[in-house]
């Protein structure tokens, strides 16, 4: 395994095969952006699966009815996976991204991703398995952040 693989492995890419990696990983383009960069936007179409090489990327969404109450959820950094909107209908991004430092990501498009999970089943399996991992991780991050803003809410006021 490379450098790249190792990074994935015990995340998306858990359990998956060796050629499965390097079938999805030979489909990504390496890109890199600037501090500040904003990827995708909430409830906007997802297109873009986001792997991080380095750096990281801000997962954040504006709070309903609170001027500039932009909250961050959680830092996805090197090893971890943005944007699996991409691949579950119906495709919209549930939060919004932006780069926080140069950020070095490999991204993978919808199309490609749907393609390569109908020529293989057992990747498709078990990346998506891996997804609800990532999506169950996620879900936990929000209630973290939900718990602690109700509690400086009761607090303080808000």
């Amino acid at each position: 395994m490379n450098q790249t693989e190792n990074l994935f492995a015990a995340g998306l890419f858990k359990g998956l095969a060796e050629d499965e990696v390097t079938a999805i990983l030979r489909r990504c383009q390496e890109k890199t952006y600037p501090d500040g960069s904003n990827l995708f936007v909430e409830e906007t179409e997802a297109t873009r699966l986001y792997l991080v090489l380095e750096g990281s990327i801000v997962l954040h969404f504006e709070m309903p009815q609170h001027q500039n109450a932009d909250t961050a959820i959680a830092t996805a950094g090197p090893g971890l996976a943005v944007g699996w909107s991409a691949i579950v209908p119906p495709h919209l991004y549930r939060l919004s991204g932006h780069c926080k430092g140069k950020t070095k990501l490999l991204e993978i498009d919808q199309d490609t991703l749907q393609v390569l999970f109908e020529s293989n089943y057992h990747l498709a399996y078990i990346f998506m398995r891996n997804i609800a991992v990532l999506t169950g991780e996620r879900l936990r991050q929000v209630q973290d952040r939900l718990a602690k803003v109700l509690a400086d809410e009761a607090i303080n006021g808000w």
